[in-house]
Formats: structure tokens, C-alpha cells, sequence
């Protein structure tokens, strides 16, 4: 199986390659978008492993265009890209699947055999021919039971020929399959290699003909009279896990000098922004150099070092140097502290990674400082060490602005800022004199008013020298949820913090089937305020592919839709036993009893009729998950 891997970190190709080479398979390795445009027009492949972020044009763009020109082959997309509405973006490029770094190897690996699987003329697991029977997972090949030692190219021949078993394949067509394009070998090497090949079976009790030549056109499976290839089940080696973590460390180790190199580039240019500021190539460089750290830690399990390269990647992304706008002192004191604990990052050992959708990532705090406090870029510093991603504001209109307080209500969310998993507002001038003065203190309290109107079920913590019971109730009502009264040392505003952060580890992701794209739109943004994760969709033919993508906590269905009703999509929920108690809402224009009545009959547990107001709609499907939730925990 030959597979095109195209990708510019040269760290991360080189493990990969080294793990798809070990699997048997043939690897070519180039490291931007034209090259592999120019691999993968020219080669057959079965496979194409695409990473998002190239030089030039970009795994998406290349992946449109393959698409564009008629290929149809199974296309990966390796991304450290990790929104909903990135995999969306990547899936309708027309990738057949979407892998987020860090990853864990056998997963990845295992996602590729279930790519090449969905071929029309691929076999699944362990292939057989008569008594010969080969293990693509185990690399394993056995004849009467007995274990063949092949090379991994004899390897390969034979399970292109198990995999395409009546096929004939010349010389020339075993060469472009089964050698990399760095390779030149003649069709005498082919015939050397297959004489090998023949060989070991004929020892292991096959016919010498097991492989048989037909004259003037190459070579083939010997038909067999009565078997045909078939399918069994494989088991995997133990001590695989042990064994690619041993791999892992050493490929880490001769990669090390390289990545602590970029680090080091990372520290000056951070080193530099702090004294004299940031240049637009810097800037450029800095963000190539996260983002690549970024993508390298994560594979190797170096996930502290991984979850700090995409802050830093993500806030040099926020520098705004075209306008000349300058860059404050705690925006290059935070970029600092994050580089800083990078290094530090670097130092640790691999290790066996999960999925990154299993773990969350770093949440965000914004931190609205209007005095410059030292103490705040304390916490700052503090907070980055600890795994949080946080930001510090200087003054209510920048705070505003991020957070949207100035934009109306009504505005489509994709032209909203992502709200932070929580804003701090310090209410203390500084550590000699605590007393905010009267008017800065009186634009705070109505920045925080403003703020819980617009993000109602954002969580605000407030530091304040004045928390006695009257102060506490007020700032209350204005939408405080937390109240530390100063002084408080950092380690206790963190230890709020957190627990108040991990309390919800994710937002609800909700999935809106409606095929008027219209009403799909507003739907969306009067549930924004409450921070959703919403995919919405409006061609019900996709719903499944795209469901087993997201996996939502909640679908609402629209009842009318084009070839697929919304009925019939709950009916296909309901019969499959993983999603029998998956929270469906109904959302119509029918308000009639029949239609209400069929969908509570089908399992819905609700049925809303247009038009609805966004907090009544909130209410309902919060209302919802927190009953799918509390179920979830219940003991059986």
C-alpha cells in the first residue's frame, strides 16, 4: 500500500513515516502543498496523510483541488487545528477524515487501515488464499499455520496481490505501487524479489507456483479451486504500547536539538518584544515556530509544551502590527511568561497521548486590569505555569471590545469574538493604595453589568477591597458569580478559579438540522449569549456522517425537510442502542396536536414551535442536558 505523506515538520514526517515504513507500507515524504500536488497527479497512491498548516498552498486548498480534478483517494487531514468549525471546514474540503494533533500512533494508524478498508477493493482484516493467511495489523504472514519471515518489500508484494487477488500486475505496475518515487530499481529487481518471495512459501509448504507468471502480461495469485479470499479476525501484539513509547522516546531524543533550537529563537524574539518591540517578519516567524512546536510536542506526548505553543501561537495571532497599534506591557509580559515555561516543557519525557478531543483544552481567562497592578501579572505568570490560557486587558474598551459588548445582539456569531472560559475584573488601584477611584470604579461595575447581560452563563470573579456583605450582594446583581475580597494570594485566586473552571470541562455541543438556511441562522444566533457548541446543518443526507463526527449531547430537528423529514432522522437515532437516550427536540411552524404527538411517540423529548424567543429556547435544551447529564450519573 502506498501511502503520500505531506507534511513540512520535518520531526513529526520523519516518525511517521518511520511508523507507516514499520507497517509495511510505502512511504513518500514532501513538505508543502504544490509538491504533493505534484506526487499525487503524477503517482498512484492509495492513501494521502495531509497536514492543514503548509508552505504555500495549504492541506484544505490541496485538498480541494485533488477533489476538483476527479481523485478520489482516501485523503487524511493531520491538523493541530481543534474547533468544530475546523473539522467541518476540513471534512467539506473533502478530507474523509480529520485527525487532530497531539495523537496517539495506533489510533492514527488504525484510522488509516479503516480508510484503506472503505475502498471498493480493499479487504478487511486478516487476508487469506487457500492455507496462506496474512495479518495487516500484526504484519504477520502464515502458511498451514506455520509463522514466513518475509522483508517488508516481499511483505508488500504479497498483500497487493491478496488484495487484488484475481488481479495481474506487471512488472512495471509493481514498481510504481510498491517503490517510492526516491527510489530507482529495474523490473529485475522486481522478478529478483518475487523469486525470494517464492521461495520462502514453497519452504513453508506452498506451491512453487503459489505466485504464477502469465506469460507477456506480469504476475498473479494461482486461481484455487474452490477457496476464495475471506475474511478473519485479527488480534494485536502485546507490548505494542511499550514498544512505541521506546520508539517515541528515542525519536524524541534525536530531535530534541532542533525543537530546543526553535525554542530558543521563540525566547529572544519574546526577549525582544519586551525591550523594543515586535517587526511584521517577526511576528511571521514567531507564529511558524509555535505552530510547528506546537504540532511536534503534542505528537510526542509532550502535551504542557503542546497546550503553551498554541497560547503562544495564539496570542502573537492577536498582535495587530499592520495598524501600528503598540503592543502593551502585559500583553510582551504574558508572551514572555508563556515562552518562558515552554522551555521548561521541553525537558519532559514522552509519553502514550490520548486523543486530543479527550482532552480539553487549556482554559481562557481574561484578565480586565485597569491599573497595571504587578500583582495581576503575578497571577498571570502563575496561571500560564499551571496550564491555563489567560489574557490581560488594560482598559474597559479594549475588554469590551473583546468580549463584543459594543456589537448589537442581532449580529451573526461568526463575526463574534469567542467568549473566555471566565473574565476576572480587579476592583483594587494597586498594593499601596488598594481604593479604586469613584468614576473608573463606577465604568467596572457597568462593564460588569453589560458583560452578564450579553454572556448570561459566562462566570465573572471579581477582586475587590470592599466585600462585605452589602458590596458582595451588589456586585451579585450587576452578574458577579465570584467574590475574593484582597488581599488574596495568587495561589487562592487560583484555586477559585480552577474549581470554578473545571465545573463544566466543555460547552454542550448541540446539532440544528433545518433546511431553510434562513430560520438556521437566527437559531444560531439567539443561542450564542449561551455558549453553545452549535454545528448547524441544512441537507438532512449529510446528518449522519456529520453526526458520527461531532457526536452532540442534543439534536433539535426542524419536521418538513427535502428527501429526509425530521422524523425519520429521529427514528434512524432511536434505533441505534448508543443513542436511544440522546436528548431530540423538535423545532416547527406545526403547531397542530398529531405532529407533536407522532414526534413524543418516536422518543422526542421536546417539541418547540417557531417562533421561539432565545432565552425561552435556551432554557428548554439547558434543561435538557442537565437531565441527559444527571441520567448519565445516576448509578444503574
Amino acid at each position: 500500500m502506498r501511502v503520500l505523506l505531506v507534511d513540512d515538520d520535518n520531526a513529526l514526517a520523519t516518525l511517521l513515516a518511520s511508523q507507516l515504513t514499520n507497517s509495511n507500507y510505502i512511504v513518500d515524504c514532501v513538505a508543502d502543498g504544490e509538491t504533493g500536488w505534484a506526487y499525487a497527479s503524477t503517482f498512484e497512491y492509495d492513501l494521502i496523510v495531509l497536514d492543514w498548516m503548509l508552505p504555500g498552498l495549504d492541506g484544505v486548498r490541496l485538498c480541494q483541488r485533488l477533489r476538483k480534478q476527479g481523485y478520489d483517494i482516501p485523503i487524511l487531514l493531520l491538523t493541530v487545528k481543534n474547533k468544530q468549525i475546523d473539522k467541518i471546514e476540513g471534512l467539506e474540503a473533502g478530507a474523509d477524515d480529520y485527525v487532530v494533533k497531539p495523537f496517539d500512533m495506533n489510533e492514527l494508524l488504525a484510522r488509516i487501515r479503516a480508510l484503506l478498508r472503505r475502498s471498493p477493493h480493499e479487504a478487511e482484516s486478516v487476508l487469506s488464499w487457500g492455507e496462506l493467511c496474512l495479518d495487516p495489523l500484526s504484519c504477520q504472514v502464515r502458511y498451514k499455520g506455520q509463522l514466513v519471515s518475509l522483508t517488508a518489500k516481499e511483505y508488500s508484494l504479497l498483500e497487493l496481490f491478496l488484495r487484488h487477488a484475481h488481479q495481474v500486475f506487471s512488472a512495471t505496475t509493481l514498481l510504481s505501487k510498491l517503490w517510492s518515487s526516491d527510489e530507482f530499481p529495474s523490473e529485475a529487481t522486481v522478478r529478483s524479489h518475487l523469486r525470494r518471495l517464492r521461495q520462502k512459501l514453497h519452504q513453508a509448504g506452498a506451491p512453487t507456483d503459489f505466485i504464477e507468471t502469465i506469460h507477456g502480461l506480469g504476475y498473479r495469485l494461482k486461481s484455487l479451486a474452490v477457496e476464495m479470499p475471506r475474511i478473519a479476525d485479527a488480534t494485536g501484539l502485546d507490548g505494542r504500547s511499550a514498544r512505541y513509547l521506546d520508539g517515541l522516546t528515542q525519536a524524541w531524543q534525536a530531535h530534541k536539538g532542533e525543537n530546543l533550537a526553535r525554542w530558543q529563537t521563540l525566547l529572544q524574539i519574546a526577549r525582544t518584544l519586551k525591550e523594543d518591540g515586535l517587526s511584521e517578519q517577526q511576528q511571521v516567524q514567531a507564529v511558524q515556530i509555535a505552530h510547528r512546536l506546537a504540532g511536534t510536542l503534542g505528537t510526542f506526548g509532550l502535551m504542557a509544551g503542546y497546550r503553551l505553543s498554541l497560547q503562544a501561537e495564539q496570542q502573537l495571532l492577536q498582535f495587530d502590527l499592520q495598524t501600528g497599534k503598540p503592543i502593551s506591557a502585559a500583553q510582551s509580559a504574558q508572551f514572555y511568561a508563556i515562552v518562558t515555561a515552554l522551555g521548561h516543557a521541553l525537558d519532559d519525557l514522552p509519553k502514550l497521548v490520548y486523543p486530543v478531543d479527550d482532552a480539553p483544552e487549556a482554559p481562557t481567562v481574561l484578565m480586565v486590569d485597569v491599573n497595571g497592578m504587578s500583582y495581576i501579572q503575578q497571577l498571570m505568570a502563575i496561571a500560564v505555569a499551571q496550564g491555563l490560557n489567560p489574557t490581560i486587558v488594560a482598559s474597559v474598551k479594549a475588554a469590551a471590545k473583546r468580549l463584543s459588548l459594543e456589537v448589537p445582539l442581532q449580529t451573526a456569531p461568526e463575526l463574534l469574538a469567542q467568549p473566555p472560559n471566565m473574565v476576572l475584573v480587579n476592583l483594587v488601584a494597586s498594593e499601596i493604595n488598594a481604593v479604586l477611584d469613584a468614576s473608573i470604579l463606577q465604568k467596572l461595575l457597568h462593564f460588569i453589568e453589560r458583560l452578564a447581560q450579553r454572556w448570561p452563563h459566562l462566570p465573572i470573579m471579581v477582586i475587590t477591597t470592599q466585600a462585605d456583605f452589602g458590596n458582595r450582594l451588589d456586585l451579585i446583581r450587576r452578574g458577579g458569580v465570584l467574590v475574593l475580597e484582597y488581599p488574596v494570594t495568587p495561589a487562592e485566586v487560583l484555586a477559585a478559579m480552577s474549581q470554578r473552571l473545571y465545573m463544566d470541562a466543555r460547552p454542550s455541543k448541540i446539532m440544528i438540522v433545518d433546511d431553510d438556511a434562513h430560520c438556521l441562522k437566527r437559531i444560531v444566533q439567539l443561542l450564542h449569549p449561551w455558549n453553545f457548541e452549535i454545528t448547524p446543518l441544512t441537507n438532512p443526507q449529510r446528518f449522519w456522517m456529520l453526526f458520527n463526527q461531532v457526536r452532540p449531547d442534543l439534536v433539535v430537528f426542524d419536521v418538513e425537510m427535502p428527501h429526509i423529514n425530521g422524523f425519520e432522522l429521529a427514528r434512524v437515532l432511536r434505533s441505534h442502542a448508543q443513542w436511544q437516550h440522546l436528548p431530540i427536540v423538535f423545532l416547527s411552524v406545526h403547531s397542530d396536536h398529531l405532529n407533536q404527538e407522532k414526534a413524543f411517540a418516536l422518543g422526542a423529548d421536546d417539541y418547540i414551535t417557531k417562533p421561539v424567543q432565545g432565552r425561552a429556547l435556551a432554557t428548554r435544551l439547558l434543561n435538557h442536558l442537565k437531565r441527559a447529564a444527571n441520567d448519565n450519573r445516576r448509578p444503574a
